[in-house]
């Protein structure tokens, strides 16, 4: 996401407080001038006016050319307090040369503009605070002048509200520009999804069907056959996967023990995930213990296939690993075989969790294997 407002709004920025700094620097010239040639009563000391015009005349100038050639100078502090200086210096001048007339006028807020657009809400508070404080002390000086005290506020509130209004503009330019990248992103997704959904469409119609057809053809001891299964289960996991990295957990963790397992024999391992979530070590260990109970289908059952179901939901995961094979009666089993015990239901109690193991002999057998959320103490 974009941290910074786009070049275009700065730029129009530095235009328009550049713009401000020439429009006072010309107005404060303007009265200057008027009061130079006036009556020496209303010029005071004429030499510390004409200097102070002078220096921001060249200020000015400055200004301009560095926004034409070296803009990121205007953003360093050291500009900004100068700026500021000068400005609380064109305010009090007048005071200094024994003149009535406050000739900076508008000046002194293109020093407020120019802090705002260099350093934001910092720069533009410490403009309005030397400002005002330039200001009020003019009141001071001259207590019979009842514009002193308006002038003074007007510095402080002419900043919060250009502070706001720049703050405003530069947060909806973020928001702009993060909106339109979020679309082309989404833009960008959509058009590779519709490519993958495109190629998957073309692929099914023709490699799928086609090692579908060669593994009902074959034998089931066929390594052809094995190699058809094998293949269609690696190119349906390519074409259907999540792209999202945050996606992958629970699922695939499950596709690939179902994977593993009909590798292992010519027993299809036929796998159904509803729901997904992340990994962690009490679901590791109900893979595990899945995996193990598909392992002893595949080995004992007789079946042809073997059905994994597992569904992901708000209090718990529950894994079920069925065939409809020889079966077996639960009651009658060697206590030297303990992969049952050990293996399935003793690794799934370990971590909190629930097994039970379903089989009547000649119908087949169920194993359910259920992982709270938490694990029960």
């Amino acid at each position: 996401m974009t941290e910074q407002p786009t070049p275009g709004l700065e730029r129009t920025l530095l235009w328009i407080a550049t713009g401000y700094r020439v429009f006072g620097a010309a107005w404060m010239a303007l009265i200057g001038v008027l009061i130079l040639r006036s009556a020496t009563d209303k010029a005071g000391k004429p030499g510390v006016l004409a200097t102070s015009l002078a220096i921001v005349i060249v200020w000015t100038a400055l200004g301009v050319i560095l926004a034409l050639q070296r803009p990121r100078l205007l953003r360093t502090w050291g500009f900004v307090a100068f700026d500021i200086a000068l400005g609380v210096f064109s305010v009090v001048v007048a005071a200094w040369a024994d003149s009535p007339v406050i000739y900076a006028a508008g000046y002194p807020l293109a020093a407020v503009f120019g802090a705002i657009y260099a350093k934001g809400t910092a720069g533009g508070a410490a403009a309005a605070v030397a400002l005002t404080g330039a200001a009020l002390s003019r009141v001071a000086w001259r207590p019979d002048d009842p514009n002193q005290f308006s002038i003074a506020i007007s510095y402080l509130f002419s900043a919060v509200a250009a502070t706001g209004a720049i703050e405003v503009l530069r947060r909806s330019d973020q928001s702009r520009v993060a909106a339109e990248e979020a679309l082309v992103v989404a833009q960008a997704a959509r058009a590779r999804a519709d490519e993958r959904a495109e190629v998957a469409a073309h692929l099914h119609d023709s490699v799928l069907q086609t090692l579908a057809l060669i593994q009902r053809e074959s034998t089931s001891s066929d390594p052809i056959r094995q190699l058809a299964r094998r293949q269609e289960r690696e190119l349906r996991q390519w074409l259907y996967r999540s792209e999202d990295a945050a996606d992958q957990g629970f699922r695939d963790a499950i596709n690939t023990m179902a994977a593993e397992v009909d590798d292992l024999s010519a027993v299809d391992a036929e796998a159904v995930v509803v729901g997904d979530r992340p990994m962690d070590a009490r679901h590791e260990a109900l893979v595990r213990a899945g995996r193990e109970a598909a392992i002893n289908a595949v080995k004992h059952s007789g079946a042809e296939t073997v059905s994994i179901y597992a569904e992901v939901a708000a209090g718990a995961t529950t894994l079920f690993v069925k065939d409809r094979g020889v079966g077996f009666d639960t009651t009658a089993v060697p206590d030297d075989r303990r992969g049952i015990a050990d293996s399935i239901v003793g690794r799934i109690e370990r971590y909190g969790g629930r097994a039970a193991v379903e089989s009547t002999p000649g119908q087949g057998t169920e194993v359910r294997l259920t992982m709270p959320e938490e694990a029960t103490e």
